[in-house]
């Protein structure tokens, strides 16, 4: 029996891990393509003491009834990455003490009493809803949240009857039954949040354990599943917040991001409005008296040449090797005004929004891009679809 349980319990461990792993595979590219998200950024760890009631066999009160003496002490310690403003992953581990009180069963005085300890580790998701339904905004500060997970619990505990002092324990034999004392857990949060700073966020919530075992309390009267539910209040601890912000290394810069030091250097610099097509040969001296004379065909057709070039200037969000598999999940993510238009040139897959005729319009849209969250949003130009660098009078212009 123990041998089976043990093999039950690393197979849900497995699938757990494999689906985190799935989840931060699956965001790969953006976590290592937007310079807001590298891997070490966005991390919280948070921390909340409160109380605990348990819900089940053992117990007739309700969460008021319960303040009178029925609550036992909470603990809980997460730590999780946040994949996107709004959306994160962690692990979760937590202690509750179990204390409950039945008197009356059936319209029947009764006096049970249930007493002992609550553990559980599990993995979950964690959702900012403000972030998620309004946008993501760096000065925001008051902010709600829930979380939903899946994890695996461990119980110690013991039912007493008053009236006849029996007491039954967790994992003790009942005829041929033999009560549990693990099982799995789904865990479902809410709560509200206050950032006090860069660094540090309050918090209040509560949060509701689904025990999938009916023997917590160590008694089988109806209730299925028993539960848990804790209230608490808590701090929270942010690493490496970038989003809006970007570190020193992801701000903007003058040279392209694409590309490395040792490219950059010896790239062509590539002339603008197609004056590369026209072959300038150094006049010769010759007397005032005797001009060259002019060719109006010949200018008319360098003209025509220079009239189909077709110049636009764009913000640039993103530059991979890879291409993405989700394109349009980049504009749905960080709520862009444009659609996301992908461009493959020189070995690198560059993502970029919006199509202006200026240099000051392109400008202009790019500060509202990184307002969105896209710290390392800047202004490219392209030439008939092939990107060229903008020329340094025109970014002081």
């Amino acid at each position: 029996m123990i041998s089976r349980l043990m093999k039950t319990t690393r197979v849900f461990v497995l699938m757990m891990a494999v689906l985190l792993f799935g989840v931060l595979d699956s965001s790969a590219q953006v976590l290592n393509s937007n310079s807001g998200n590298a891997f070490k950024d966005n991390w919280a760890i948070q921390f909340q003491p409160g109380f605990s009631q348990f819900y089940g066999d053992a117990t007739n009160h309700n969460y008021f009834q319960k303040l009178k003496g029925e609550i036992g002490l909470y603990g809980d310690l997460s730590v999780r990455k946040m994949i996107i403003p709004a959306v994160g992953v962690g692990l979760d581990f937590a202690y509750a003490g179990l204390k409950s009180y039945k008197d009356r069963r059936k319209g029947v005085p009764v006096d049970y009493h249930l007493s002992g300890s609550y553990y559980d580790a599990g993995l979950f998701v964690y959702v900012n809803f403000n972030h998620l339904f309004a946008g993501y905004k760096p000065d925001r500060r008051f902010t709600a949240y829930g979380t939903i997970g899946a994890g695996w619990g461990f119980w110690n505990s013991a039912l007493t009857d008053g009236i006849t002092g029996l007491t039954v324990y967790s994992g003790s034999q009942n005829g041929s039954y033999k009560y549990k004392t693990n099982a799995m857990v789904v865990p479902v949060s809410l709560g509200i949040n206050w950032r006090l700073s860069d660094r540090w966020s309050v918090n209040m919530g509560g949060t509701l354990r689904t025990v999938f075992s009916d023997d917590v309390d160590v008694w089988h009267d109806g209730f299925k599943y028993d539960q848990i539910f804790s209230t608490n209040v808590g701090v929270t601890y942010h690493l490496r917040t970038r989003w809006g912000r970007g570190s020193k290394r992801s701000r903007p810069s003058k040279k392209s991001p694409c590309c490395n030091e040792k490219q950059e250097k010896t790239k062509p610099i590539i002339p603008i409005y197609g004056f590369d097509q026209i072959n300038v040969t150094p006049a010769t001296a010759k007397p005032a008296k005797q001009p060259r004379p002019i060719d109006m065909m010949s200018v008319q057709k360098k003209s025509a040449n220079l009239n189909v070039q077709r110049i636009e200037f764009r913000v640039q969000i993103m530059a991979t090797t890879k291409p993405l598999n989700n394109v349009a999940a980049l504009q749905m993510q960080y709520h862009l005004p444009y659609p996301v238009v992908e461009t493959h040139q020189n070995g690198f897959y560059r993502y970029s929004v919006g199509s202006f005729k200026s240099f000051s319009e392109a400008l202009a849209a790019s500060k509202e891009v990184r307002r969105l969250g896209v710290a390392g949003a800047f202004v490219v130009e392209y030439r008939n679809g092939y990107r060229i660098p903008i020329p340094a009078k025109m970014k002081k212009e």
